[in-house]
């Protein structure tokens, strides 16, 4: 991570669309590396999104506390504030509305009874895969149509992982910390 110093806002941001991206390529791997064999399985794969929305979580989570933490530094130009946090949440929510919204629009222009139809067509539809690929077992993607539950997740797991990331940085709540006192006997 850059120098706390030379950190914009706008760098912020982008950094949290590049963690969302790295986010979606760890799920993409284990999903299709580790867990091959239960994606065609209807309850498994339902299972295996709702395990790969968490971690999509904890990496939004993580990458928006740190930022809160540096935020409260002295020395930095920013200042925390919990809006900016629920705001790189909602930049990944639009980003993930925008991927439906081109995903069903590739699918009415260029699908056919047996897929889709082109070059630019399948590119789309590879990256809107990829993309969201933390939510894919709870889609039903069939001919472009999306369902709405998994378009509500698409919304409220980044904004939530932000915003609680963001006020547990600001907060400078240790969740280690805090376990740590359960799990050991006090003196």
């Amino acid at each position: 991570m850059r120098d706390s110093m030379k950190m914009t806002v706008p760098y912020q941001f982008m950094y949290t669309l590049l963690m969302q991206l790295a986010a979606s390529g760890i799920v993409l791997v284990f999903g299709l590396v580790a867990f091959w064999y239960f994606t065609n399985i209807s309850v498994a794969k339902e299972i295996l999104s709702g395990i790969f929305m968490l971690v999509n979580f904890a990496i939004l989570y993580v990458t928006s506390k740190k930022f809160a933490l540096l935020d409260n530094k002295p020395y930095t130009p920013l200042k925390p504030s919990i809006v900016k946090g629920a705001l790189f949440g909602c930049l990944i929510a639009a980003v993930n509305i925008i991927f439906v919204i081109i995903y069903r629009l590739i699918w009415i222009s260029f699908g056919t009874e047996t897929g889709l139809s082109g070059v630019f067509p399948m590119l789309v539809n590879a990256m809107f895969y990829y993309w969201t690929y933390p939510y894919n077992g709870i889609m039903n993607m069939s001919e472009g149509v999306v369902t709405a539950y998994s378009v509500a997740a698409m919304v409220a797991v980044p904004v939530l992982a932000t915003l609680i990331g963001y006020i547990a940085g600001m907060k400078k709540f240790e969740l280690s910390e805090k376990l740590d006192e359960f799990m050991y006997e006090k003196e």
